[in-house]
């Protein structure tokens, strides 16, 4: 079952709140700079945003920003990538608070995929803020309990164009089975999705705030539940008839956008691509 970015009382989970905090102060902070311009972040939070990011702070001290550094480039990387592709249909995967449909410059139609509790909290959190949803924006509310994937899309109307799938900070917090059967599902398309990796390969830059937040993570009954070594990630990519493409992390963030990063549990992000 697809995990959402929302709790199940209706309610977005404290790590999705968390991100979309890191990411609505990483551009604060940078401004013109920052990795991405995610100006819905905050908002979409609300009044809880400034006093998470303070608890941020106080918990991960200077390594705060460079966290929210890399939830904004995991993004940023997605979203360069399925420019990249030239992709006419962009499903996002728990989507959560994702704010992309809102900031594209294009017209990618979009296909924000969660659970109905989640998409009936955004869509009144979207009313409180009176911002309509694009016109590019698809709905697809699914209950992975008694709809799969393949068949939530076919109703929403995805079509035969070519497709971008993201799927973002949700891997760690689904068992092996699941995201087996989700890969398997997926259409043909290109794929951007993040992992997390065993702790036994976390370098000492990560290993404290890796920890701090997993205990974070625990706490809000979020407990990770799988990671993956590089390696093990691929095959498993290759074994739903997915080829890898390529595979970053937060040592790759500066190279390409100009600030250093740091994530938690060594997360990676890779591009890869299903064939017919």
């Amino acid at each position: 079952m697809e995990r959402s970015g929302i709790s199940g009382t209706g309610v977005a989970s404290r790590t999705a709140m968390i991100t979309a905090c890191g990411r609505g102060s990483h551009l604060l902070r940078y401004g013109r700079r920052a990795v991405l311009e995610d100006w819905l972040a905050w908002a979409f939070v609300g009044s809880e945003a400034e006093a998470i990011t303070a608890r941020m702070r106080a918990v991960f001290g200077d390594s705060a920003q460079l966290l929210a550094t890399w939830g904004s480039a995991r993004s940023r990387f997605a979203e360069d990538w399925l420019d990249g592709s030239g992709a006419e249909q962009y499903v996002i995967l728990g989507a959560g608070l994702d704010s992309f449909a809102w900031r594209q410059r294009g017209n990618v139609r979009v296909f924000e995929v969660d659970h109905p509790a989640t998409q009936a909290w955004k869509r009144d959190r979207l009313e409180a803020l009176g911002i309509p949803a694009p016109p590019e924006l698809v709905w697809v509310p699914v209950d992975f309990e008694v709809e799969s994937i393949a068949d939530g899309l076919a109703r929403a109307g995805l079509g035969p164009e070519t497709t971008f799938v993201s799927w973002l900070g949700v891997v760690p917090y689904l068992s092996r089975d699941a995201i087996d059967a989700t890969l398997r599902r997926l259409p043909p398309c290109s794929l951007a999705v993040s992992y997390g990796t065993p702790e036994d390969t976390w370098p000492p830059t990560v290993r404290g705030i890796s920890l701090s937040f997993r205990a974070i993570a625990v706490n809000a009954g979020e407990p990770p539940v799988s990671r993956f070594r590089p390696d093990e990630f691929a095959d498993l990519l290759t074994d739903c008839r997915f080829t890898p493409v390529e595979d970053r992390g937060f040592e790759d963030v500066e190279a390409h956008y100009g600030l250093p990063a740091l994530s938690i549990a060594n997360e990676r992000i890779t591009l890869a691509t299903k064939a017919t």
